[in-house]
């Protein structure tokens, strides 16, 4: 253990279990992205439609009353509005999910920043520990004959913990 011994260590522990639990709410945001994503889609298809039968229902009452009938183009106006109202209500709901969503994403984006922040806390710890490692692996070999064979030790432990690092963080990020 390196000179910042107990301390970075409990604090090391600390930022892998703010990373844990961070994870586990980002996947709860991500899962909840989905759904309204998937809300937003159904509510807009339903616009779509609405939207679409009430073009087509006017267009009906318009020929209606060139043909003189009046009574077909006021039962072609009622149905119309009636897809009108549903299209509003649909419209309203869009947008209501699209604030819910928005606001999802936002949070989904904090926590994501938050988590590279913590990893890039524990990295740091994590090359302060392996430095002050090294200090003191080297103050106490300088003196001895063996120095060259213990440098070359401690440069391949380096080399060994950085390579390890690297596999760590490209496992947890998948970079």
């Amino acid at each position: 253990m390196g000179l910042f011994d107990k301390d970075e260590k409990e604090t090391a522990d600390e930022i892998k279990l703010q990373l844990a639990d961070l994870a586990v709410k980002l996947a709860k945001v991500r899962e909840q992205v989905g759904k309204l994503n998937e809300e937003r889609q159904r509510l807009f298809e339903k616009a779509s439609n609405a939207k679409s039968e009430s073009d087509e229902l006017a267009a009906y009452a318009a020929k209606a009353l060139k043909a003189g009938n009046e009574q077909d183009a006021r039962a072609f106006l009622n149905e119309k509005y009636r897809f009108d109202e549903a299209y509003k209500e649909q419209s309203e709901q869009l947008g209501e999910v699209n604030q819910t969503r928005n606001k999802a994403i936002e949070l989904h984006d904090k926590m994501v920043r938050e988590i590279n922040e913590a990893r890039t806390r524990l990295a740091v710890l994590s090359a302060r520990n392996a430095t002050a490692d090294a200090q003191i692996k080297a103050s106490q070999t300088v003196g001895s004959y063996d120095f060259e064979k213990e440098m070359s030790q401690l440069e391949s432990e380096a080399e060994t913990r950085t390579a390890m690092a690297d596999a760590k963080r490209y496992s947890e990020t998948g970079e």
